[in-house]
């Protein structure tokens, strides 16, 4: 999201303002998600709601407020109720969140919030955020100025660019969740160790797979995890007396993550579980668990694959984002080779035996690829060199973009490579584009379709040509 627009002292007060509750009788369905519930005066805002089916003004709930940066609360909701732990919660998506500043969607959520806790019978002691992506960065920025967030999970993605909307007080709880071959993997376990050298409550979740929405099963973790650190924190009333079931459900999750092969996470997961359940349970219990993960040939060939992971991813995306950056800068076109041999060299060392060095490359990838995904709408569309660049780089790393082969085309054309051109037309063709009605509408690339080179290639693939 873009940068500081109105004063942050402002943004502070406007959060951090009172909210009245007066918890009312809501007559809306109970177990079930209702999309785009009107907020009372305020024209076209709305939200996706989940409440419990035993819910009742009787006693008050815990909430958590999901965003998505698209805007798409529903969707937001359906991810999170896979977890069976989120029946507890009251779930609220945000529909009116996008991708523009932090500064509107704080104003955004501040709606949002005072028409729920208005509305329905809340625990101020027990209001959480949650975030996928770029939700979660939301998530975090708003906890960083308000007094009022108790906890926030963070899928995907966790610090806002904007340090002012940075974590750095230890006022609230922060889960932090990533797939393993999210490109933004780096960046969430550095988040989780600087707020845990920061003395926050804070834990690490890490699934398998590159989305930024994780399973239910991992989502259920991290709601345990939630409710396990506001126990500790004295916001559950008689908390203590569901430790040893919370216990059991995580001690069997740990099973199950080793018995899918993943040995070394579920080490490390027993660690996590020492932090959270330290207080209430004997220390043996995660020492023998322990015992028990390394004593396995899989959790030794892991352990011994990871040594020095860490270091060559560092150094490795350091080189390479910082070689991008000037060859972005120059469009420097010459440089696409070396590219694309780097690229296959991911690659095969994504098929190779090692796990820790696949999901590198597989980072690695998804991290450049998210990086000039992002970069690309920002760029200047009259510096042909730029966008040819970029576009190209696109193709290397995503074969299947259609739209990036049009645009390396279209600026192809325009820079006078035809011969690039062409060759892209080729590789378009090969990945199965077919809809040459498109390409004849595409007035930039004119002169290349009057070439008999072009229409050479279209009815080699069996299309009709212009000409």
């Amino acid at each position: 999201m873009r940068s500081l627009l109105v004063p942050y002292s402002l943004i502070v007060c406007f959060l951090l303002g009172g909210t009245k509750i007066n918890a009312q009788h809501a007559d809306l369905p109970r177990g079930v998600i209702t999309d785009s519930v009107p907020i009372a005066e305020s024209e076209g805002y709305n939200y996706a709601l989940y409440l419990p089916e035993n819910y009742t003004t009787a006693r008050k709930w815990p909430v958590v407020f999901v965003f998505d940066i698209e805007g798409k609360g529903e969707k937001a909701l359906e991810v999170f109720r896979q977890a069976p732990g989120s029946r507890n919660f009251i779930l609220i998506g945000a529909n009116n969140v996008e991708n523009t500043t932090y500064e509107s969607n704080f104003y955004t959520a501040k709606r949002l919030f005072d028409a729920v806790l208005d509305k329905f019978s809340i625990d101020r002691a027990r209001i959480y955020l949650a975030g996928f992506g770029g939700g979660g960065r939301l998530a975090t920025a708003i906890a960083s100025i308000s007094r009022d967030v108790d906890g926030v999970i963070a899928c995907g993605a966790a610090l806002p660019g904007n340090r002012n909307y940075q974590p750095e007080k230890n006022d609230f709880i922060f889960i932090g969740m990533v797939g393993d071959e999210d490109g933004n993997y780096r960046e969430m376990t550095g988040t989780v160790n600087s707020l845990k050298s920061k003395k926050f409550e804070s834990g690490l979740l890490v699934y398998e797979g590159d989305s930024f929405y994780p399973p239910g099963e991992s989502i259920d973790k991290a709601l345990r995890m939630l409710i396990l650190k506001s126990i500790a924190r004295g916001a559950v009333p008689e908390g203590t007396q569901i430790v040893d079931s919370l216990l059991k459900v995580d001690m069997d999750f740990n099973r199950m993550t080793e018995r899918r092969g993943r040995s070394l996470f579920a080490f490390e997961d027993v660690e996590q579980l020492k932090e959270d359940y330290g207080n209430y349970v004997d220390k043996n219990v995660f020492r023998e668990r322990k015992k028990e993960i390394r004593k396995t040939g899989q959790f030794r060939k892991q352990r011994n694959d990871n040594y020095g992971v860490e270091e060559e991813e560092s150094y490795m995306l350091s080189d390479y984002l910082s070689f991008l950056s000037a060859d972005l800068s120059k469009g420097d076109i010459a440089q696409l080779p070396a590219w694309e041999e780097e690229i296959k060299k991911l690659e095969k060392m994504e098929k190779g035996d090692n796990l820790a060095r696949r999901k590198m490359a597989s980072r690695t990838k998804n991290l450049l690829e998210s990086g000039i995904r992002e970069v690309i709408p920002a760029l200047d569309t009259t510096n042909t060199d730029q966008m040819l660049f970029a576009n190209a780089f696109m193709v290397l790393l995503n074969p299947d973009h259609e739209d990036a082969y049009l645009e390396v085309l279209r600026y192809s054309v325009k820079k006078g490579e035809y011969g690039m051109a062409l060759f892209y037309l080729e590789q378009l063709l090969k990945q199965g584009f077919r809809d040459v009605a498109r390409l004849n509408a595409m007035d930039d690339i004119a002169l290349l379709r009057i070439l008999p080179e072009y229409s050479d290639i279209l009815e080699e693939n069996g299309l009709k040509t212009l000409y």
